[in-house]
């Protein structure tokens, strides 16, 4: 008898354990190849200064601050207003891509971040229009060309915080590129033709990345200069299919949509996959579920151009296309990164429950 309750009180604490260890907060799983680590140590100074953006501005009496982190955790505490953080690196990992990604984590509360004194990006607006963007992850497309390889680099981060932490408060830091991307049969990052209610902020009229009517391809469109923008958005693609490819069994791979989507290939509604457990598809899409769509056969054309048609409803904070990878590829690698996603990105029920009884 009292081997059976041992037994029984044994199993319980097991459950309890289990569940406990389910219960860390899920982590989107991007499958990123880093290029350049940029945590650790940075230049830092407080005040502003337009000239601290240049490449050869001299830094060297500056300040030492970790990043990420909050600068009152690094010696200023208490201090709220201007600063800005510098950081040199050089880049010896090879790649073929018109584009890489920098980046910068979550910044309290506005910023605008400079390369090699070109202006890359922008989230927030600066006094006297003050609006945060604290609570939106930063991520800015970097034109390849834009890095000299092999060469100084210089990144030059302008930041103003306007009450509580400020700074470059956490991870990740650093240039990526998405390996995802590379199995798409048909890469469409890049820009789309963009329309909603919200003009873009001035302050990313001079961002090399800014095109006028478009917007880059992935991300959140609040660090694309379109600032609180609640409601529908509409993204349009226009794209040639490769002449020699099958347009049978194909999938629309469009990352991860911040809330709700509507998708129509060449004027055709498709549907969202979702997960596949066992025959039956299951779950529903929301602002962190990953998005693929069967595109059905006769849809795409082998020949002349392909249209792409997303409208995005975004409820409340950040929103629209924010997360890739973004492209065309065959149904069954689409199926794959779906099931992959789901696994890495369950609830912390969901994976204890599919723990005993999957």
């Amino acid at each position: 008898m009292n081997s059976v309750i041992y037994k029984t009180q044994t199993l319980k604490v097991s459950i309890l354990l289990l569940f406990l260890i389910f219960q860390v907060g899920t982590i989107q799983s991007e499958n990123l190849k880093s290029l350049v680590n940029l945590e650790g140590n940075w230049k830092f100074s407080i005040g502003d200064d337009p000239a601290r953006a240049i490449p050869d501005y001299d830094d060297s009496d500056w300040q030492n601050i970790f990043v990420p982190n909050n600068w009152e955790n690094n010696g200023y505490d208490g201090y709220n207003g201007f600063a800005w953080y510098r950081k040199s690196f050089q880049i010896r990992e090879s790649f073929n891509r018109e584009y890489l990604y920098l980046y910068m984590g979550y910044i309290d509360d506005v910023d605008e971040v400079y390369l090699n004194g070109k202006l890359i990006g922008a989230s927030g607006n600066f006094p006297p229009r003050m609006k945060t963007a604290y609570n939106i992850p930063r991520m800015y497309p970097v034109p390849a060309n834009l890095i000299r390889k092999g060469g100084k680099n210089v990144i030059a981060v302008r930041v103003y915080d306007e009450i509580q932490n400020g700074g470059i408060t956490q991870g990740p830091v650093g240039l990526f590129i998405d390996k995802d991307q590379e199995r798409m049969d048909v890469d469409l990052t890049g820009y789309w033709d963009f329309e909603c209610g919200n003009s873009v902020d001035k302050g990313n009229l001079a961002c090399i990345s800014y095109r006028k009517g478009k917007i880059f391809v992935p991300g959140f469109w609040e660090t694309r200069g379109y600032n609180g923008v609640d409601g529908k958005a509409k993204y349009t693609k226009k794209f040639n299919y490769p002449s020699d490819m099958s347009t049978s069994e194909k999938a629309l791979v469009l990352g991860i949509i911040d809330d709700e989507d509507e998708v129509y290939v060449n004027g055709e509604r498709i549907r969202w996959m979702g997960y596949k457990r066992g025959g039956n598809w299951s779950g529903n899409s929301n602002y962190n579920t990953f998005r693929a769509y069967q595109i059905p056969k006769g849809v795409l054309k082998s020949s002349g151009t392909n249209v792409i048609e997303v409208t995005v409803t975004d409820h409340m904070g950040p929103g629209g296309i924010y997360r890739g990878p973004i492209g065309i590829t065959d149904i069954d690698l689409a199926e794959e990164m779906v099931r992959k996603e789901y696994k890495d990105n369950r609830s912390s029920f969901e994976k204890f429950f599919d723990y005993w009884f999957d």
